[in-house]
């Protein structure tokens, strides 16, 4: 048995163009294969060039095309997080989609990482769930949605998979990729101080797999952030 999916459903179409015209004007990222350092560690990264005034007018571009009120200014996480040069104060916008349970909000937000990637070049996504179930789920999504979606953007370079601590060249290979990645991880991978995302490892000839992680300026996709609105899980140590 095999799943056919429907490229053409206007609300999930809609949803999409929605998030990648909130870049509007961003230049594709085109890469020479040269490492960026980044915070100290190599790696290949996504890059923002809009300010904030562009930014803020693409969003409210996108909420009166969708009959929603404007915003009249960004809302912004800000936190002081553990980096490879210290304590750091990051500070990136957070958007926020809604869609109703049993719309394909998996299968849209994982269409738009992979429209981001054609239209403007980013390609690092994390996504964060709240639970292993969960996980689960986006992983089989991932899976059985894979054929689909490289018909229709014409077979891009693009790789997915758990965040594995036992695995930890997947996090070399997240940083040092020139093609699309797509890491999904609990929100208890970062959680836990004593976890192994937080250690400098032999593994890694000595470096800490956070610090490589943060050095990609991921975009984060948080998977029902309303399980995750603790105080530490709002704190999530990664820039955008």
């Amino acid at each position: 048995m095999e799943f056919r999916f429907d490229a053409n459903q206007e609300y999930q179409t809609d949803a999409i163009e929605a998030v990648t015209n909130l870049l509007e004007g961003q230049p594709r990222i085109e890469l020479d294969m040269s490492l960026i350092l980044e915070w100290g560690s190599a790696a290949v990264m996504n890059r923002l060039d809009l300010d904030e005034e562009n930014l803020l007018e693409n969003l409210q571009a996108v909420q009166q095309k969708n009959d929603i009120s404007p915003d009249e200014s960004l809302q912004y996480i800000e936190e002081t997080i553990e980096t490879i040069r210290g304590k750091k104060t990051i500070y990136f916008p957070n958007f926020s989609v809604e869609m109703e349970t049993g719309t394909g909000k998996t299968y849209v937000y994982l269409r738009t990482a992979l429209q981001l990637f054609q239209r403007y070049g980013l390609r690092k996504f994390i996504i964060v769930v709240p639970s292993v179930a969960v996980r689960e789920g986006v992983l089989k999504t991932l899976k059985v949605t894979e054929r689909h979606f490289r018909e229709l953007y014409s077979n891009p370079p693009y790789r997915y998979y758990i965040y594995d601590s036992v695995n930890l060249s997947q996090v070399r290979q997240f940083a040092l990729s020139d093609g699309l990645e797509i890491m999904v991880m609990t929100i208890d991978a970062f959680n836990k101080a004593a976890n192994v995302i937080r250690q400098s490892t032999d593994r890694l000839m000595g470096e800490t797999p956070l610090h490589l992680v943060q050095s990609t300026r991921p975009i984060l996709i948080l998977d029902e952030p309303q399980n995750m609105e603790s105080e530490k899980s709002m704190a999530l140590p990664l820039p955008l």
